[in-house]
């Protein structure tokens, strides 16, 4: 084996070692995980066992009283939340709380703010795109917030490399995909869907994760990645509720060619993903 090739491999293991390393979720939430398409779960022991852990209800009720669900002080528990929001809209959030939780803020050099910000709008704009295209919402907003877990692992585990790597994003998505892979061989998105199968995510969250930077894939059935793939792009654009100019006809294009979804239809979207952000962006309270 050759000394690069022997440095590349000597990469991914290291990589993948810091995998097996990262924080577990608790119990209840991979619970939740395991039963996301189950729609006969006890919903009720699952409520029970949430309302156990207080940091993940905190975040919860402050979305649930946001303009995130139109309620303002109606919610006082995770038993209301179920009643009012259903527990379908409940496990969304709870998933997104723990992930958050399961990182706390102290890596100096990365920049939490901005990560989190932009997990939430790629969230809320993948469950805006499920729901007009008939696909589970509450699995496209879960898919949404985790798609670039791997840079939160780069960032966290290697920070060195994660400064060089973000020095090229200022040339494109492309350039700096290339750049991780040459540093740590592999990109953060499919270093995330290992992180995703660390976490026995459902098998469609971890093929979102893992190909959010895929082309379209010629013959493939609209899916779960593809909703992924244009809520990225989607809050890429997104200024103060208006997509970019400079964004937009990439944006129309293939939002169109993957989920059949008009040009004109997008800024109305966008409006919606805005006042959506706004209340689901109280996650990030401490």
């Amino acid at each position: 084996m050759k000394q690069d090739e022997k440095e590349h491999s000597g990469n991914v293991n290291n990589v993948l070692d810091h995998i097996q390393k990262l924080p577990s979720l608790p119990s209840v939430v991979i619970e939740i995980l395991q039963n996301f398409d189950n729609e006969r779960v006890d919903v009720t022991t699952l409520a029970k066992k949430i309302a156990c852990d207080q940091a993940i209800v905190a975040r919860v009720l402050r979305v649930a009283n946001s303009p995130f669900f139109g309620l303002s002080g109606q919610v006082g528990s995770i038993f209301e939340a179920v009643s009012i929001l259903g527990f379908n809209n409940l496990r969304g959030l709870v998933t997104a709380a723990a992930i958050i939780n399961a990182f706390p803020n102290s890596e100096k050099g990365f920049d939490w703010t901005e990560f989190w910000g932009h997990g939430i709008s790629t969230a809320v704009s993948a469950r805006l795109l499920a729901k007009r295209v008939g696909l589970n919402q509450e699995t496209a907003f879960t898919a949404g917030l985790l798609h670039d877990i791997g840079k939160l692992v780069m960032g966290v585990y290697f920070p060195q490399v994660f400064v060089q790597i973000h020095e090229f994003e200022e040339g494109g998505s492309i350039e700096a995909l290339q750049a991780e892979r040459a540093l740590l061989g592999m990109d953060h998105a499919v270093l995330g869907g290992e992180v995703a199968k660390r976490w026995n995510f459902p098998p469609g969250i971890q093929e979102a994760v893992e190909l959010h930077h895929t082309e379209t894939r010629v013959g493939a059935e609209m899916s779960l990645t593809d909703v992924v793939y244009i809520a990225n792009l989607f809050a890429h654009a997104l200024e103060n509720g208006h997509i970019r100019e400079s964004k937009s006809v990439h944006l129309a294009l293939q939002a169109k060619a993957r989920l059949g979804i008009e040009a004109d239809r997008l800024d109305a979207l966008a409006e919606e993903v805005q006042s959506m952000y706004d209340g689901a962006v109280k996650l990030m309270g401490g």
